[in-house]
């Protein structure tokens, strides 16, 4: 394991099937992110989950959709934006927060070798992990797999605990869509070569020391650095 700062373990849920997700949710936690970029909209029931947040303000429960609408805009100024809405019942606000948005389902793992070194990947200029858009009649676990095959040209990898759920928003094709992302542990048998898929705009793999994962070096977005914490602060290890 490796010291990582910052929040608690933070859920990340949508409304669309929220049936189908619901179950994997652990309801104790009280805490809720949209991310856009590394800036974000934060729905919690204590102020603690958001301690050290630089450019954070807090708002009322009516001030949501304004709230989420500069933070869209904000990235012109080329600094994070963070709104947060502390509230009795986190999970049914953001529920009906996102009810009116297209909700893309995704899955990718955190995938160890043998060394216990983590796979990463480099896509358009950023340290990321390998994931991809969940597709017709696949389940999470085989998603997962497949993505991570298809992004850093592993081929033998076990598959075991769910680590988290991100959330996140971006623009397709000049429509604001919202994509949440099922996170695997994985475990990497074989040597064989690492092979970037650069037509999705990878132009590095490889497999670094847990230690530089906490290093300037590792250039990433906020919501990775989050599945990272989720991992550590879990306990979950790729033994057995």
């Amino acid at each position: 394991m490796y010291g990582l700062l910052g929040f608690n373990v933070t859920a990340f849920i949508s409304r669309r099937n929220f049936a189908n997700f619901a179950d994997s949710l652990d309801m104790e936690i009280q805490s809720y992110k949209i991310y856009f970029n590394d800036s974000a909209l934060v729905i919690a029931d204590s102020p603690d989950v958001v301690r050290g947040l630089d450019n954070l303000y807090f708002i009322g429960d009516d001030e949501l959709q304004k709230s989420f609408k500069i933070l869209l805009l904000s990235q012109h100024n080329g600094k994070p934006l963070h709104f947060a809405l502390i509230c009795p019942d986190p999970e049914s606000t953001i529920r009906q927060f996102i009810d009116d948005f297209k909700v893309i389902q995704a899955a990718g793992g955190l995938v160890f070798n043998k060394e216990n070194q983590l796979l990463t990947i480099k896509r358009k200029g950023y340290w990321d992990l390998p994931k991809g858009k969940i597709e017709r009649d696949e389940d999470q676990k085989t998603a997962a797999l497949r993505e991570v095959m298809e992004e850093t040209g592993i081929t033998t990898i076990n598959i075991s605990d769910k680590i988290c759920n991100t959330f996140h928003a971006y623009y397709e094709e000049d429509k604001l869509v919202l994509k949440q992302t099922h996170w695997f542990l994985m475990k990497s048998l074989g040597k064989g070569n690492l092979k970037p898929q650069v037509e999705e705009g990878i132009s590095e793999v490889k497999f670094a020391n847990l230690e530089w994962f906490n290093t300037p070096e590792f250039n990433s977005y906020q919501s990775v650095h989050d599945v990272l914490r989720s991992y550590s602060q879990n306990g979950i290890t790729t033994e057995g």
